[in-house]
């Protein structure tokens, strides 16, 4: 025991987690059926009995599942924590689950027959596929930890956007991605069965990893002078990691944030050791996962919560609650916005293609499509097709993309992070979740919808701002808090999407940033507002050219620190709430088109939002584009196709980076 332990803490509220996840399972029992018959429901029930039944069959079978599936998540969490030296490694930050995942969906599409048969080898199979492009990813930065993080977020939410892709093309496996929410319902002892013979093997072979996991954890160099190879050691242990992420993705679907949890709340209570983490911390998580499941259930609910939206809601503030009080984190990669020297007059003929290219793009989206004898070439000979039809939505797609390169553009200079963007920062989220409440206000409207959105983009991007300057902006520290609200963001839906509501398939469409009923004067009120924030862009230009210089620098040049973030916090607000109504919450335009204005070699603020602006407006053009022609008469939201577009760029973009 490490010499700050505090061994009664965690025994204590290990009890009284127990106790309390007892007395949860105890009162829903005695809903189904009389305690004087639970024994023999337990042991033997009588078949013409459905309370009966139902406590044998599904009821004890959920309690063990939760429990085995908590042990099995929190024990990878560790694994992966131990050999990686990253406290925010688990299966769901680095992208093993969401891969896991797509394999069983794209498997259940494709070959059902063998995923009945097979569903571990098919998703053992996603979850290398994913960790591999992950550690590729992180290999050059030796595994840093915002590399990491941010390799896993992208090969989740790419994952997941072609998961989307999926279920809007087969309809019928909207069921499947509630399932892949993390369900734990059950109507028999397979699941069960199931489980235990590949996870008890799995915690034994973790035992033998406690020495050489030991050594690893003090350096690399430490377990090489012994005689160990740290890169066998790590793949041992990640290899064991994925196998148990996959066999329980297999079994309930995806279950995120027990296996950052639990560890972290083991290592709170002074248990630091290898040992002390491999053996305290599953234990921990099975009793977490249960009391959740056992809580969400009671409570009155139209429909059943998810076990994995229910760990989200509850781990999200607990994550941002540890990450605000960690005080060891230091910035890991350093701002790379600066100032150019390149002259204005050379990035003119530069910004003149940019924009010449978004012209022709703005052509082809408007004069070519398909129709029902093919391809057809409009011309001006159907303006009311050229105009009426396709002109609302390539105008509103380009309008939105604009407004969201503007502001990405801006969150990357306020944070000083050149990996930061509304979509990775939990702002689109926040916007979107604005929207979402607007949806079930009865008789609202777009200037209601327009109003929440823009409120609930503030407020993240307020308390973003707030938790930077205390982290000095961290970007490993601003990276988690963006997947924390980004996570309960997702949570959300997966409630709303579990309660049938027919209204909930419209919702997925759009969050994936549907431009199929653009209105005239959706197209109107967005190309109005990109034209307004070009031209207040000049007002912001020299703050904007102080940020990445630090507050000292900015004081010292005269510039007002807290007026001026405030009021740029207000304007990106106001953007991000107004792209999100029409491109949805994730389309990466905000975090690709000022790479690729910066790669062009626009670094003065207004050129290089200017330039952004007109790549992000050419990128959605086309996305909206290819979304109404690749897949006829189906319609694909240009969100969607922004984002399976943009995930290999911000891929290549990773890994080129040192």
């Amino acid at each position: 025991m490490t010499a700050n332990a505090h061994p009664f803490r965690l025994v204590v509220t290990g009890l009284v987690l127990a106790l309390f996840s007892l007395a949860l399972s105890l009162y829903g029992a005695s809903r189904t059926l009389s305690p004087d018959l639970w024994m023999q429901a337990a042991i033997a029930p009588d078949l013409h009995s459905i309370p009966q039944l139902t406590l044998h069959y599904s009821v004890l079978p959920r309690i063990v599942t939760a429990i085995l599936i908590g042990a099995g998540l929190t024990l990878a969490g560790v694994l992966m924590q131990l050999t990686l030296r990253n406290p925010a490694a688990e299966p769901a930050t680095l992208g093993v689950s969401a891969g896991a995942f797509l394999a069983m969906s794209a498997a259940s599409l494709w070959a059902p027959s063998f995923v009945h048969s097979s569903r571990t080898a098919v998703a053992l199979a996603g979850g290398i596929a994913a960790s591999l492009l992950v550690f590729g990813l992180a290999w050059r930065s030796r595994f840093a930890a915002q590399v990491l993080l941010l390799a896993g977020l992208m090969t989740s939410l790419y994952a997941g956007g072609i998961n989307t892709l999926l279920i809007m093309l087969h309809g019928g496996l909207i069921k499947l991605f509630i399932w892949g929410s993390g369900s734990l319902a059950t109507q028999d002892w397979d699941t069960v069965l199931y489980l235990l013979p590949r996870l008890i093997p799995a915690c034994l072979a973790s035992l033998l990893l406690i020495r050489p996991i030991a050594v690893l954890t003090v350096s690399d160099e430490a377990a090489t002078s012994l005689g160990a190879s740290p890169a066998m050691i790590r793949l041992g242990g990640l290899a064991l990691a994925v196998w148990i992420a996959a066999v329980c993705v297999a079994g309930v679907g995806v279950i995120g944030f027990i296996g950052l949890a639990a560890p972290e709340i083991v290592r709170r209570c002074g248990y630091r050791r290898v040992h002390e983490q491999l053996l305290a911390a599953p234990i921990f998580g099975a009793l977490l996962l249960w009391a959740t499941d056992q809580l969400f259930q009671i409570l009155p609910t139209a429909s059943e919560i998810p076990a994995g939206a229910a760990t989200a809601f509850l781990g999200a503030p607990l994550l941002l609650w540890l990450i605000a009080r960690r005080k060891d984190m230091a910035p890991i990669v350093k701002a790379e916005i600066e100032a150019a020297s390149h002259r204005l007059r050379a990035q003119g003929p530069m910004l003149a293609l940019i924009i010449a290219t978004a012209l022709v793009a703005a052509g082809f989206s408007l004069l070519i499509g398909r129709g029902l004898h093919g391809w057809t070439f409009t011309g001006l000979s159907s303006p009311e097709a050229t105009l009426f039809w396709r002109g609302p939505r390539m105008v509103s797609a380009a309008a939105a993309a604009a407004l969201i390169s503007i502001a990405g553009c801006i969150v990357q200079r306020l944070t000083s992070n050149p990996l930061a963007s509304p979509e990775l920062l939990g702002i689109s989220s926040g916007a979107a979740c604005g929207v979402v409440i607007a949806l079930f206000i009865p008789g609202a409207g777009p200037a209601i919808s327009i109003v929440l959105s823009m409120a609930g983009a503030a407020t993240v991007l307020s308390l973003l701002l707030l938790f930077g300057h205390r982290k000095a902006f961290a970007p490993h520290d601003l990276f988690m808090f963006g997947v924390a609200l980004t996570t309960c963001f997702s949570a959300v839906v997966s409630v709303l999407l579990a309660s049938g509501n027919p209204r909930m398939f419209d919702l997925l469409r759009w969050l994936n940033g549907s431009t199929f009923l653009a209105r005239p004067i959706d197209a109107l009120i967005l190309t109005i507002s990109a034209i307004l924030a070009l031209a207040l862009l000049p007002l912001f230009a020299r703050w904007l050219a102080l940020l990445p210089l630090g507050s000292t620098t900015q004081t010292a040049l005269g510039m007002p620190v807290s007026r001026s973030r405030g009021l740029l916090l207000a304007f990106a607000c106001m953007l991000v709430g107004l792209s999100v109504l029409m491109i949805g919450p994730l389309s990466f335009i905000g975090l690709m088109a000022p790479h690729m204005a910066r790669m062009a070699g626009f670094r003065r603020p207004l050129m290089e939002m200017s330039a952004a602006t007109a790549i992000g407006a050419t990128l959605m053009i086309l996305a909206d584009w290819l979304g109404r022609i690749l897949l006829f008469p189906n319609q694909l939201p240009a969100g969607l196709i922004a984002t399976l577009i943009a995930a290999p760029y911000l891929f290549l973009l990773m890994a080129k980076r040192r």
